[in-house]
């Protein structure tokens, strides 16, 4: 393949950092790839929080640390933009649409004082393409980063067609909606804002639809193996003409070991005394909180399967859910410490009784190296899709447990498209999975003799061989970001 040396041209990229750390992680991997393999000249971070939100202060610090090690950090500027009074009352998809919207005056002020040369190319993420009307007013090229999956982009450019065609909402659909060229959606596994056509967020998202269908190009963080059919039906022009760039895996490096991290090397020892493959990390997100009842069968689910564990929860609620997305991670005291030195007072009797079985980490876990680890055999994953392309990149075949948003879509494309992991039976309306059902799950990915489980984990550790390419010089993902840049040059003259 002929590549354009890029290097070249004085790219000036503005990026809109959304909070959440489902967003800031592969936001932070995108920033390093743009800096090291040199595409642009200058790069200015935009960081939005909000207001009384305690992740902005820690954010912010996670975003600067990360990228003051890097050799080229004097070509970039942060800029945190200041806190959006958000109503607390409404849910994380309409904050985000609603955070957007207000940020728009304040970074066009940012850009209209800032000297020479201003950004040429603005990159934000589905929610923050709401600000790309400041791309048009200061004649800039426009570039969205998915962090999830390519047939969630093939949902969003399709999503203003369904609105036309479809009557009634779309979770009464007798049969699955209809993608040109990729695999069809059960309704009730469809994105969150398709859920409720009268509510305020699917009015946001059609929206946000709209604006995706103008920009100049689309990175996706996904690789060709991974998602093949969809990849292919996204460039057939069937729809949309927008170019789609499949860039990925982007994710977070694993820690180097330093004197400062005792909790994490408590769970890495605990690793280290385990047999190869024995072991099931379970982790439903650091936005996800459990109900006592979820607690009450996974700690059942774990003793019946008779595997050892590591588990990484936080107390668990009366009611579940994911009020905690936007501020996960960031105020977490206890970072890998054992549920033993923290305060367990508000878990069931049952969670008590397998201990011994394994280790229960409270509040944030060194997820991609117990991921990493060879004593890890199967991973119990809510699918994030950044924990998804973490279990890939590592080789580890997944138990999928989806809970919102687009977990359910990308729960089926392991299950279904690569085979790689089981999807959980699970109740819709309350989120419960019996134990039963959970021991059973976990048995089937991890035990030597299961047929079906042994070809999931050989093609795990296919994809992880291909994933650990993909960034290599002249690598698929690699010459992708590099024939954005050019096109880009070719139809902007930037």
């Amino acid at each position: 393949m002929s590549i354009m040396n890029t290097a070249t041209h004085n790219y000036h990229a503005a990026i809109l950092c959304p909070p959440g750390l489902g967003h800031i992680i592969p936001f932070l991997e995108l920033t390093k790839k743009l800096v090291s393999h040199k595409k642009i000249t200058k790069l200015t971070i935009f960081v939005a929080s909000i207001k009384n939100n305690s992740s902005k202060p820690q954010m912010a610090t996670n975003i600067v640390q990360s990228l003051m090690k890097h050799d080229l950090f004097h070509i970039i500027h942060i800029i945190h933009l200041p806190p959006i009074d958000i109503p607390t009352n409404t849910n994380t998809g309409t904050k985000l649409a609603m955070l957007m919207r207000e940020l728009i005056p304040h970074i066009c002020h940012e850009i209209s004082t800032m000297t020479s040369p201003k950004p040429t190319i603005l990159i934000t993420d589905l929610f923050g393409s709401l600000v790309m009307p400041i791309a048009e007013k200061f004649n800039m090229s426009k570039l969205v980063f998915f962090t999830s999956n390519a047939w969630n982009v093939a949902l969003t450019l399709h999503t203003p067609t369904l609105d036309e065609v479809v009557e009634g909402e779309y979770t009464d659909q007798k049969e699955c909606i209809q993608i040109p060229g990729c695999n069809p959606i059960s309704p009730c596994d469809l994105f969150t804002p398709l859920l409720d056509r009268n509510d305020q967020l699917y009015h946001e998202y059609l929206q946000i639809c709209e604006q995706i269908r103008k920009v100049d190009g689309i990175f996706v963080n996904t690789f060709h193996e991974l998602e093949a059919k969809t990849i292919v039906a996204l460039r057939s022009g069937n729809i949309s003409k927008v170019t789609v760039y499949p860039i990925g895996p982007l994710i977070r490096e694993a820690k180097k070991q330093s004197c400062e991290d005792e909790n994490r090397d408590y769970v890495i020892d605990w690793l280290d005394k385990q047999e190869e493959e024995s072991v099931i990390y379970v982790s439903l997100g650091s936005g996800y909180t459990m109900s006592h009842e979820q607690v009450k069968d996974m700690a059942l689910g774990l003793e019946l399967s008779g595997k050892k564990f590591v588990w990484s929860l936080t107390s668990p609620s009366t009611k579940a859910g994911d009020d905690h997305y936007l501020t996960a991670g960031e105020n977490a005291k206890s970072n890998g410490v054992a549920i033993s030195q923290a305060s367990v007072s508000s878990f069931p009797d049952e969670f008590y009784k397998i201990q011994s079985k394994g280790l229960a980490v409270m509040d944030w876990a060194p997820q991609l190296e117990i991921l990493k680890h060879s004593s890890t055999g199967g991973f119990l994953s809510h699918c994030g899709w950044n924990s998804i392309l973490e279990s890939v990149s590592c080789g580890v075949p997944i138990v999928a447990w989806p809970l919102f948003a687009d977990q359910m879509m990308n729960a089926e494309i392991i299950t279904k498209e690569i085979g790689i992991g089981v999807r959980l039976n699970v109740t819709q309306s309350t989120n419960v999975v019996g134990s039963e059902e959970i021991a059973k799950t976990i048995c089937k990915i991890m035990d030597k003799e299961d047929i079906e489980g042994c070809a999931m984990r050989k093609r795990v550790k296919e994809l992880k061989h291909i994933a650990e390419k993909a960034w290599s010089q002249d690598g698929p993902s690699f010459c992708e970001m590099t024939n954005a840049f050019v096109r880009i040059s070719q139809t902007h003259g930037v």
